[in-house]
Order: C-alpha cells, then sequence, then structure tokens
C-alpha cells in the first residue's frame, strides 16, 4: 500500500510510527511545509526531531503553507496552475478553503508520477488535515485523521473541524476521553478508532540513578499554559519551605523565549534550572537521570490541554516514577498509586505532597517507576500501533474501491 502523510510538523512520535508502518512493507511519502524562514511550528520540531528512516519512506518539503498568509495577488499563479481541477476549486470557495485548495492543487500538481498513493494520512484536525481532505478529492482517495489534543479542543473553526472529520474514512484518535469528546461532533461511532502513540523502548536510554541530590525533570515543549509549569514553580516555592532538598530541570522554551525569560525570573531564588530546547536524544539523556519526572497539566484559559503527553510515556517507559494530574486522558496512562501519582490539576500543595512522598519513599518510587514502565511497554508498543493503523487504513481503501466502482 502506498500511504501519503500529509503533517505540519514531525515530532518524533510520528516518526516512530511512520518507520513502524514502513517496516511491514509499506511505501511512504511524507509531505511537509517547505523549510523558511520565521516557520515557527516546522521550524521548532525540525531542531529537535529527526526525520524517519527507512528505504521506502521519502521526505518532501513541499506544503506551501505561505498561501495561508500571503497577499492576494501572490496567488494569481498558482491559481492559474490549479483551473485544471473546476469542481474542487468551486467547492473549496464555497466552504471558505480556496487557499487551503490552492495548496492542496499545487502538490497534486507537482506530485512525482511515479508515486500514486492508495491513501491520505494527516496528524492533526489543523492546516494539514483540511489540505490533505482536499487533496484526497482531488485524487479520489480516502484519507484519514489522528487527533491528538488542541486540535479538536480549541478549533479555530468548529465549522470546518466537524467537515474534516466528518468526511474522513476514518478518524483516529489517542485516548477515550478523546473519543468521546469527538462524538459531539456528530461522528459515528464506529469510524473512530483510539489508537494510542507508540514507544520503542529499544531507543530509549538506560535509566542512571544519581548518588547524589535528588533531580526532578520537567519536559514541557513550548512551554505552553497547559503544561501547568507556574504550578509546578509554586509547588517548589513549597518544598523549600519545608526544607526539602530537591533541584528542578524543565525542559523547553517557547518560540520566541518571552516565557522562558519569564520563568527564570520568577524562580531564580529557587533550584530551579530552564535548560531550554534540547533535541530529543538530549531530552530523553536528561530525564533519564531523574529521580522522578514532573507534569502538572492544567486546562488553560482557552480550554486547550494535553491528550496523552508523549514525555510522561517517555519516563515511564524508562521506569522513572512519574506524576501528573487528573485531566484529559491522562488517568488512562497513569493509575494513581499504582503506574504513578496523580493530582488535581492547579493545586500546588497536591504536587508539592505527591514530590515529597516520592523524595522520602524509595520504595514508593520503585513500586511506581516499575509499574509504570510495565504499563507503557504493554499498551504503547509501536508495532500495535502499526497494526491498528495499516488495518484500518486498508480497510478504508477497501471501501473507498467499492464506492467508485460501478
Amino acid at each position: 500500500m502506498k500511504i501519503l502523510y500529509v503533517l505540519g510538523f514531525l515530532p518524533p512520535y510520528i516518526t516512530r510510527e511512520i518507520e513502524a508502518v514502513a517496516a511491514r512493507g509499506h511505501n511512504i511519502s511524507v509531505l511537509l511545509p517547505e523549510n523558511r524562514k520565521n516557520s515557527e511550528t516546522a521550524d521548532f520540531w525540525n531542531d529537535i526531531s529527526k526525520d524517519p528512516e527507512g528505504h521506502s519512506v521519502t521526505i518532501r518539503r513541499i506544503l506551501k503553507f505561505i498561501y495561508l498568509t500571503c497577499p492576494v495577488r501572490q496567488l494569481a499563479v498558482p491559481l492559474f496552475k490549479s483551473l485544471r481541477f473546476p469542481a474542487t476549486l468551486i467547492k473549496s470557495l464555497k466552504e471558505g478553503e480556496f487557499r487551503y485548495f490552492l495548496i492542496a492543487s499545487s502538490v497534486v500538481v507537482e506530485m512525482d508520477s511515479s508515486f500514486k498513493p492508495n491513501i491520505i494520512h494527516a496528524h492533526f484536525a489543523q492546516d494539514q488535515a483540511h489540505i490533505a481532505r482536499i487533496m484526497a478529492s482531488i485524487l479520489k482517495i480516502p484519507y484519514t485523521v489522528t487527533t491528538h489534543a488542541t486540535d479538536i479542543f480549541v478549533p479555530k473553526s468548529k465549522t470546518r473541524l466537524r467537515r474534516v472529520l466528518q468526511e474522513a474514512s476514518r478518524v483516529f484518535t489517542i485516548s477515550e476521553y478523546n473519543l468521546n469528546h469527538l462524538l459531539e461532533y456528530g461522528l459515528d461511532r464506529e469510524n473512530i478508532v483510539v489508537s494510542l502513540l507508540g514507544l520503542d523502548s529499544t531507543k530509549l536510554p538506560e535509566r542512571k540513578i544519581s548518588s547524589s541530590s535528588p533531580v526532578a525533570v520537567c519536559a514541557a515543549s513550548g512551554l505552553v499554559a497547559k503544561k501547568g509549569v507556574p504550578v509546578l514553580i509554586k509547588a517548589m516555592h513549597l518544598l523549600q519551605q519545608r526544607n526539602i532538598n530537591c533541584r528542578l530541570t524543565v525542559i523547553g522554551s517557547d518560540p520566541d523565549g518571552t516565557k522562558l525569560k519569564e520563568y527564570r525570573e520568577i524562580s531564580s531564588d529557587l533550584p530551579v534550572d530552564f535548560v531550554g530546547v534540547l533535541n530529543s536524544e538530549e531530552t530523553l539523556n536528561t530525564i533519564s537521570g531523574a529521580s522522578f519526572f514532573v507534569l502538572p497539566c492544567i486546562e488553560a484559559a482557552n480550554g486547550d490541554k494535553d491528550g496523552i503527553p508523549v514525555a510522561l510515556m517517555e519516563a515511564m517507559g524508562m521506569g522513572i516514577p512519574c506524576i501528573s494530574t487528573r485531566i484529559s486522558g491522562i488517568p488512562e496512562l497513569i493509575e494513581n498509586d499504582i503506574s504513578g501519582i496523580l493530582v488535581n490539576p492547579e493545586s500546588p500543595e497536591e504536587l508539592a505532597d505527591a514530590m515529597t512522598a516520592l523524595l522520602s519513599g524509595k520504595e514508593l518510587a520503585d513500586r511506581l517507576g516499575s509499574a509504570g514502565r510495565e504499563k507503557v511497554l504493554s499498551s504503547h508498543s509501536p508495532e500495535k500501533l502499526a497494526d491498528i493503523l495499516t488495518e484500518n487504513l486498508t480497510r478504508s481503501v477497501s471501501e473507498n474501491r467499492t464506492r467508485v466502482t460501478p
């Protein structure tokens, strides 16, 4: 099967998925935004994540996201080239997705004739999924989309989101919590597939037990509000008041560094290191030396929240005891006092208590770390994800052939 991935960016967990699917003999082409200065999200992940490996995987950075924001006069040439698809052009104008159509049609026009995909798959129901939907319409093939968190919790347009979800052959999502949320958009339950993110434990570094003072690590990627970093800083203040010895390392930065600077300033009197952005390998090596991992996720003021953070999975996969919050799909990953510790969101007191418990109880930390590792290894293998994904993609292709056959 030939699968075309349409992505807005390429984080490590999608790289793992692509490699696992390719290992099953499928031919994969990956489309990403073209490299250009100030493409913040794509550039951010380009610096962190490696491209997928495998002889049957091709990466092309050709999606012209610049069409979404450039002046109208710059759209004349791509519009002329797209006139060979009049029906889709008219439809996109009626739906208010003309600029998405121009990106989609430009890719189809330039597509290598030797690669004719059977299906298109997108991650995140955002710009890339809208482009994938229109490309699928032009090519008369099905498309599917994996939804995660921000894309469905705080969409730019609920109308547009509903359209891309309802027209997809399958909608994948990463938790039962997300599945229930998606039902609010009028989807058929049978067309939603819960597909847990995969984690290749063989590529995780071994845990390094430090004999020096305890270190907590938090990987908060873009330092966005939903990561709950201010709550963690307050909890560190409480630990200091209790005379509890613990150093905290926070990994991540916002694109322009404004939040990073702010957090450094408000925690300057605490044993907290904001180390900024690290690549995937550096992040995992830092986490591997942690006494415990902490990610106090919250619901942001705009309604945004995490799905199941990959950083939690990675820490658990290394056998590191984890603390997080009762929000979204996280309780599906961490069972309180069994495979980790859960506290209520936005409670620095509960967070400080949980941190204190792990710092003072080696037996508790070891038990939770071992159970967390077992949970991730048994439920989040890339092979299991690839099986679920390819089975449903194959069904979607078969169903589409049935529909178009006279």
